[in-house]
């Protein structure tokens, strides 16, 4: 009885984990890169704002992805460190950005594995 217990619970664990890795599927996702403190506070976004987003962001500001569906994105580095810096160039412009969406407690992040300047 103790033996099928546990070949149950190590059954729906290695279900678990396959299902959390297939969350984990890298997505392609077109948007502005957006400088969240401005953007948060009050809303900024667009070529009006793409010089004080660069700056905002190359000091150390959290930024965001801004979909064409609307939603908002935390953008984190992943193992290409590169890729998150040619999104810092690109704040305030429209991109093409490629990587894994976690979420928890309504806050969503996309590990950025490719980016580029959307039409490029």
């Amino acid at each position: 009885m103790k033996k099928s217990i546990l070949v149950a619970l190590a059954s729906m664990l290695c279900l678990c984990w396959s299902l959390s890795l297939s969350a984990q599927d890298e997505m392609a996702y077109k948007g502005e890169v957006l400088d969240l403190s401005c953007y948060l506070k009050s809303g900024a976004k667009g070529p009006d704002h793409a010089q004080c987003a660069k700056s905002c962001v190359k000091s150390g500001q959290p930024m965001g992805l801004l979909t064409d569906d609307g939603k908002v994105l935390l953008l984190a580095s992943g193992e290409d460190k590169e890729k998150i810096e040619t999104l810092k160039d690109l704040a305030g412009e429209m991109v093409e950005v490629k990587g894994a969406v976690s979420e928890r407690d309504g806050i969503s992040m996309l590990v950025v594995s490719d980016a580029k300047k959307s039409g490029s």
